[in-house]
Parts: structure tokens; sequence; C-alpha cells
């Protein structure tokens, strides 16, 4: 049985036992003196205007509407670079995607210093291979609390690291290969030997 606390009230106060309060009338006025009063509306007092109907018609705009599109360079998430003496159309080759990639760095899932090894070490061996352009996913880090991290460290170490002088360019993937998660890496067809 569920918690009634007014239940006991019926059986110690009566409805009968109530003070009752002063009668009101409905209105303070008589009711037939509010009739003499009033006089009634007559039909002509009252006007309608049906409103217009307006007929079906097709939709002007086809419907789904077509997707629209949006350039990932136009995103706050889009990130390039390119070192002095590169050209604009080289780098708009590498951010088109017209630059064939050879090998594929993924660094999801890895600590900043286990990224950074791998990063430098994979750029290495990419030198020492030969390979132009090289693909690294390192995810848009929408799990990330504040800003992405592995992307900034990216970012970081293609601009500022140990092997900043090998890189030509670098610009944000296509969506098919990764969009903001992935940077192309355009690299110096400079031979590097290994140390």
């Amino acid at each position: 049985m569920g918690f009634r606390p007014f239940e006991g009230l019926k059986e110690k106060i009566r409805v009968e036992d109530l003070p009752r309060g002063p009668e009101r009338p409905l209105c303070p006025e008589d009711p037939e003196e509010f009739f003499r009063k009033v006089k009634p509306l007559e039909d002509r007092n009252f006007f309608w205007v049906p409103c217009p109907r307006r007929p079906y018609r097709e939709r002007e705009d086809p419907w789904p509407p077509k997707p629209l599109r949006v350039r990932i360079s136009q995103t706050s998430e889009y990130m390039e670079g390119r070192a002095p003496g590169v050209s604009r159309a080289l780098l708009e080759e590498l951010r088109e995607g017209r630059i064939a990639v050879s090998r594929v760095l993924d660094l999801h899932g890895l600590t900043v210093p286990e990224a950074e090894v791998a990063f430098h070490e994979f750029l290495r061996e990419c030198l020492f291979r030969g390979d132009r352009c090289v693909l690294i996913i390192h995810g848009r880090g929408l799990s990330s609390p504040d800003k992405p991290v592995l992307k900034e460290r990216v970012r970081f170490w293609l601009e500022r690291g140990p092997l900043r002088r090998y890189v030509l360019a670098y610009a944000s993937a296509r969506p098919c290969d990764g969009g903001p998660g992935a940077t192309y890496v355009l690299l110096t067809s400079k031979p590097w030997k290994k140390k």
C-alpha cells in the first residue's frame, strides 16, 4: 500500500462540520436586469470574408536539396604550409591530391612520445627510399578536451622538427583520404643517406 498521509482525515473531519464561506452570486447584477440592458446584435453587424485558398503547386526547388559542397580548405580544421621557394601551383597539386601517395603512417591510438618516434622513423625511411609524397593519419582530435593534440604535434614536427628541411609542403588531405584527420606531406627529391 502506498503512502497516503491524508487518508485518516476523513474520519477526523467531516465535510458538514467545516465552516461555510459567504455565498457569492455569479454576477453582481441580477441576470434579468442584465438582459434588459443588453441589446442583441443583429445579423447585419457580422461580416465574414472567406480566405482565398492557394492552389496547390509543385515545389519549385527539388527535394531533397542538392548537397552543399564545402572544400576542406574553407574550414577551420584545414592546415597547410610550404617551404620557401615552393610554388603555389605545387601546393595546389598537393592539396587536390594530384600527387600520388606512396606510403601511409597511421598515428591513431599512440601517445605523443610514441607518435613522435613513429613519425621520425617513418619520415627517415621514406626519405631513404626516395618517396615523394606520403600520407600521415593523425585524426581530427574530436575526443581531445581542448584542441587536437596529435594534429598540432604533426604540424609542429613538419615545421620545426629535425627533418623539416626535407619537407617541401604539407596540406590537409581530401575527404576520400581522411579529410582534416590526415595530412599529405611532400618530401624533397634529393637523395638522403641513412646515418
